[in-house]
């Protein structure tokens, strides 16, 4: 009778540990695949910084040409106010 708890005990620690072993193996896995993936992340987030790089100017150029004449016609304005505001400050004096 003794001899069978003990092989039974034994079977129940194996069972014990191939339980344990699994959330290690999928631990372990999930490590690697993290490894797998910098050195594949690095490659195509360099790639994805110069994709932004490329949007990011050409938005700037777009911007740049819509408002430089707004920003032109604002200047003349200004000059013609201010010197319109001077020259009827003079009369007034």
């Amino acid at each position: 009778m003794g001899t069978a708890r003990d092989i039974a005990l034994i079977f129940l620690s194996l069972e014990a540990l191939v339980i344990a072993l699994i959330p290690l193996a999928l631990l372990s896995a999930l490590a690697y695949g993290v490894y797998r993936l910098q050195k594949l992340a690095k490659q195509y987030l360099k790639l994805g910084q110069v994709y932004a790089q490329k949007a990011h100017e050409y938005v700037e150029q777009a911007s740049r040409k819509v408002v430089t004449p707004l920003i032109g016609v604002h200047t003349k304005t200004r000059m013609t106010m201010t010197m319109v505001e001077k020259i009827v400050s003079r009369r007034s004096l």
